[in-house]
């Protein structure tokens, strides 16, 4: 198996990360993040009323991904009320210096972080039981939103977990179906048929309704993660209005606003475990909500034996993790996944490391962009 090589210098052309990594971001980013494309690159580094200091060398690659990902989820002071912007930008700024620490974890010991990363590219499905631990608990499944043929990848992966994991009832908890918020927890709420699943989605799917739609034709029942009432509430309580879409779509991809909306899987989580305490839970949400790096993720908040895969494509990579940026794959690797159009390329950690507190999770499925 070949390794991931990590490299020194900023080096995009020849890696497996786009030269414009930041294109069709629009399904994924908040307002604010939407108008922070259309800006010129060179912008004040600010938060809130004060600069941030991060050294030139961070700055000359590293600006605009801190933008999209930190500096433009700040709530709008003129919305909300002031506690909740400043505890935000706390976050953001508690976040930002823990990318800082990252940044310089990651070079000291490129060495050994690249010495343990294995990869491999398929071109057919891929044997999950080569890849997932035979004692888990929770499965966590972290994608980038609306990206074409993540979903169909991620149906596949469930299609093969009765197999891996026999004798085992298996919940698939998702953001991508709203929970039902006007009854107490109980198993008997678990979706099982599909209809349910199209009413609950309102005549609206997405692409990950393939995934939902998978699940219980193989037998997985599914359990809503979203409390959208509940946000809703929470929006009203921090701003005294009722949000416009925009203020919703602000405040749920904020660092606050993932805050609570973790808090509240997290609660649904810990009811599903101590209802069904053997059974394998499948958490599908966006990588946003459960990457290691990530401030409030929710493996933290839930603990137990656990395991967390990316889904993603090339040119998401340094969104997903701006250190991503440094990594590029020998000749051989970059060109066996571009040899076929639908090729795949696993990769994973060789042993347990901490490493995979700064990169994000334990395993990456990455596809090749698709129109």
């Amino acid at each position: 198996m070949k390794k991931w090589w990590i490299l020194v210098v900023f080096l995009l052309s020849a890696g497996l990360v786009s030269a414009l990594p930041y294109k069709n971001l629009k399904p994924i980013l908040s307002s604010s993040g939407k108008r922070a494309l259309r800006r010129t690159a060179k912008q004040p580094f600010t938060l809130g009323n004060h600069r941030i200091k991060v050294p030139p060398a961070v700055l000359r690659v590293h600006e605009q991904d801190l933008q999209i990902s930190h500096l433009e989820m700040q709530l709008n002071p003129n919305v909300y009320r002031k506690a909740i912007t400043s505890r935000n930008n706390a976050r953001i700024l508690k976040s930002l210096q823990q990318f800082l620490k990252d940044y310089e974890t990651f070079h000291a010991k490129a060495p050994q972080i690249a010495a343990n990363l294995d990869g491999r590219v398929w071109k057919g499905k891929i044997p999950y039981a080569n890849y997932l631990p035979k004692d888990l608990n929770t499965l966590y499944v972290g994608e980038v939103h609306d990206v074409p043929g993540l979903a169909e990848e991620v149906a596949d992966l469930l299609a093969q977990l009765p197999k891996l994991y026999p004798n085992r009832r298996i919940y698939l908890a998702t953001e991508f179906l709203p929970a039902y918020e006007d009854r107490a927890f109980s198993l008997d709420n678990a979706i099982t048929d599909p209809k349910e699943i199209t009413y609950l989605l309102e005549g609206s799917p997405r692409r990950t309704s393939r995934v939902l739609y998978a699940a219980v034709k193989n037998g997985i029942s599914v359990v809503g993660l979203e409390e959208e009432m509940g946000i809703i509430r929470e929006i009203i309580r921090q701003s005294n209005q009722y949000p416009t879409a925009e203020m919703y779509e602000d405040f749920v991809i904020s660092f606050e606003g993932v805050r609570f909306r973790n808090r509240t899987w997290a609660k649904t989580l810990h009811a599903l475990r101590q209802a069904d305490p053997d059974a394998l839970i499948v958490v599908y949400a966006g990588y946003g909500h459960l990457g290691y790096h990530r401030d409030s993720n929710l493996p933290s908040l839930v603990g137990g034996k656990s395991f967390l895969a990316l889904f993603t494509s090339a040119e998401y990579l340094p969104l997903n993790n701006p250190l991503f940026r440094y990594m590029n794959e020998n000749k051989a690797l970059r060109e066996a996944f571009y040899a076929f159009p639908k090729a795949k390329l696993v990769e994973r950690w060789k042993k347990p490391t901490r490493y995979k507190k700064i990169l994000g999770a334990d395993m990456a499925v990455i596809l090749r962009p698709q129109q």
